[in-house]
């Protein structure tokens, strides 16, 4: 396994990605988009394993996160997230031509990768998502809600901190809060603008999700206390037959970072073999 950092360029923002790689020529590259107040770097156990099992994986930070330049936390607006997912798609087939390329997003990166796929024909050979942010499990009240489109306009750079985003709501394992408590890229900062977009493209996803038309896993955790598993499960329901929903049992937010994420892993790569990828 070979791991490698990139820099790259959208106009004249400094992108930070990183991939872990077989030895070997992959059989597909994983797209991989984290999510709120992480970064790729997080996915180094996951790039291990898919590069052990024949597979690139490449995670690049967002904007307002990890090491990508910007003001932590904030983006200008949710088109340059899709304008990252549009480069990383491209850098992917620029380093391994010919090589199918599989986009995954995990929370708020699986909000990011849906509204990709369901926004053009993407260049991609299968879709998947990890407890995407849909809705949150907690509603978002009326005032939260006209507070935030007030804001949205006036200061939308203004940042809060993320509510109820604890380590121990992200997975049952004790030795992944300590990771996360000492990790000086991870933050718990939000602006107005990255609440109102993802929220507000939450629900254009949940309305449009008929436009996916290529093979799409989507799991979830029933035990997740930040994205709501049940709109996961209404999601899918408009979906087409190459659509596959995993809800698994007692697991939450991190399916990666559970103690079962070797089981986690395991299904995915089946999922991803049984389409030939």
């Amino acid at each position: 396994m070979v791991h490698t950092e990139y820099e790259w360029f959208l106009g004249k923002s400094r992108i930070f990605a990183q991939g872990w790689l077989p030895d070997n020529p992959p059989r597909a590259v994983v797209n991989l988009i984290h999510g709120m107040g992480e970064h790729s770097g997080r996915y180094a156990r996951w790039g291990t394993m898919f590069a052990d099992s024949g597979y690139a994986l490449v995670a690049m930070d967002l904007f307002g996160h990890g090491k990508t330049e910007g003001k932590k936390g904030h983006m200008k607006n949710y088109q340059l997230l899709l304008d990252q997912v549009d480069l990383m798609l491209q850098k992917a087939e620029e380093n391994f031509p010919g090589i199918p390329r599989i986009l995954y997003g995990q929370s708020m990166g699986g909000n990011v990768a849906i509204n990709y796929a369901i926004s053009k024909d993407p260049p991609i050979s299968a879709l998947i998502a990890d407890s995407p942010w849909l809705r949150l499990v907690i509603p978002v009240s009326g005032i939260e809600k006209a507070f935030s489109k007030i804001a949205n306009t006036l200061v939308p750079g203004l940042r809060i901190k993320a509510k109820g985003v604890t380590a121990e709501r992200l997975s049952h394992d004790p030795e992944h809060w300590a990771d996360l408590r000492g990790d000086p890229l991870v933050h718990q900062l939000i602006s107005v603008r990255y609440v109102h977009e993802i929220m507000a493209m939450g629900e254009y996803a949940l309305k449009h999700v008929y436009r996916i038309n290529k093979p799409f896993l989507l799991m979830h955790g029933n035990a997740d206390e930040i994205t709501s598993h049940k709109a996961s499960e209404e999601f899918v329901a408009n979906t087409s037959t190459r659509t596959q929903l995993k809800i698994w049992e007692g697991l939450r937010h991190e399916l990666h970072n559970e103690f079962e994420y070797r089981e986690v892993f395991n299904y995915v790569l089946e999922w991803l073999k049984k389409w030939n990828l």
